[in-house]
């Protein structure tokens, strides 16, 4: 016997899932959604529907690998600095500094991040509707590692899931590793990576065997998730 008929998606939340497989969600739209996405199974079956989507447009091409100067170049064209009054380049570092101290202050009262200590520790969900797979990627400053977690699903046959962080400071993404076929994978991070995790993006995508051979993500990317202080 099959279970009650599922509610179809809320008006609207089409364009919503549309964004939210592109990471084009602002931080507080995406928390929102993700609670509306947990306990709606209309709203993930138009996630899922988007993400075999978006899928499908890249299906037919050829995989090449981009020239090295691209990825600089089109930061250059998209984020190019505006002209603007001194006063105004100057104003954002004296707010960007107070609001520095305000977290400061706030994570040594709660305890997050106490004197001496590496940074909080950071944490990560990303879901793969479409392929059924739950991940939760867990960063400890102290062991230097991200700790993935599959909570759900298994990884493609004949397929590698790899693991990419995406940030302004990285400019194009960088391979964090290929999972393993055990439940728990433990990567270790590159110091010059551990300062630009805070608030990234994480990507997971389907590669060959052994992960991309490029250096760049090669197969389709079927999720996306922010680190955050736990």
């Amino acid at each position: 016997m099959s279970g009650p008929p599922q509610p179809d998606p809320p008006e609207g939340v089409e364009a919503s899932a549309a964004e939210y497989v592109l990471g084009l969600l602002p931080e507080s739209e995406r928390r929102d959604f993700e609670a509306l996405l947990a306990r709606d199974a209309g709203i993930r079956r138009e996630v899922a529907s988007w993400q075999a989507c978006f899928a499908a447009l890249t299906a037919d091409i050829a995989e090449v690998t981009p020239p090295e100067h691209l990825w600089p170049q089109i930061e250059a064209r998209t984020h190019g600095p505006p002209r603007v009054a001194p006063w105004r380049q100057v104003l954002p570092y004296l707010l960007g500094a107070v609001t520095a101290a305000g977290i400061a202050w706030a994570a040594l009262v709660s305890g997050v991040l106490t004197p001496g200590s590496a940074g909080p520790e950071l944490q990560a969900r990303l879901l793969a509707e479409a392929q059924g797979i739950a991940l939760r990627a867990d960063y400890a400053p102290r062991d230097q590692s991200l700790t993935v977690t599959r909570e759900t699903g298994e990884a493609p046959l004949d397929r590698a899931l790899e693991l990419w962080l995406l940030s302004d400071s990285a400019g194009a993404p960088v391979s964090l590793g290929v999972l393993g076929a055990e439940a728990v994978t433990s990567l270790s991070v590159a110091p010059t990576l551990r300062s630009q995790l805070p608030g990234a993006t994480i990507a997971l995508s389907e590669e060959p065997p052994g992960g991309s051979a490029t250096g760049r993500p090669t197969g389709p990317v079927i999720a996306l998730g922010q680190l955050s202080p736990r």
